[in-house]
């Protein structure tokens, strides 16, 4: 009888280590997929290729910026059109600034959004 029960007790150590290994392979398979998705949604040609008109633009900006601000620390001229010109692009340079950071922000907030509401159809998909 003491027999018995050591070979019950034996087969449920195996039935649990084989559910440990079963379990231990699943979230390494798991967390293989999740490493592999985000290396490839946060890879520069694939982010290029899913918004292409987006990076255009935001590099555009960068230049610009990067540019025009290069060119007008060299400049050493006093004139007043001189002056009001370099207001003028001070003044643009900042509005789009405005503009761009506020178009980044939406366009974060709109794919949070988006992550959001797939993440909340997909846990009520599985109750």
């Amino acid at each position: 009888m003491a027999k018995d029960q050591i070979d019950k007790l034996e087969q449920k150590k195996q039935e649990l280590e084989q559910e440990l290994n079963k379990i231990q392979g699943e979230l390494d398979h798991s967390l293989d997929e999740v490493r592999n998705e985000v290396s490839s949604n946060l890879d520069p040609k694939n982010v290029i290729r899913k918004y292409p008109i987006t990076v255009v633009g935001a590099s555009a900006l960068v230049g610009f910026l990067l540019g025009h601000k290069g060119k007008s620390s060299r400049r050493s001229s006093s004139s007043s059109s001189s002056k009001f010109s370099s207001a003028l692009l001070s003044e643009l340079k900042r509005l789009a600034t405005r503009k761009a950071i506020s178009f980044a922000t939406d366009y974060v907030e709109d794919m949070l959004d988006e992550k959001a509401k797939e993440h909340l159809s997909s846990t009520n998909g599985e109750q």
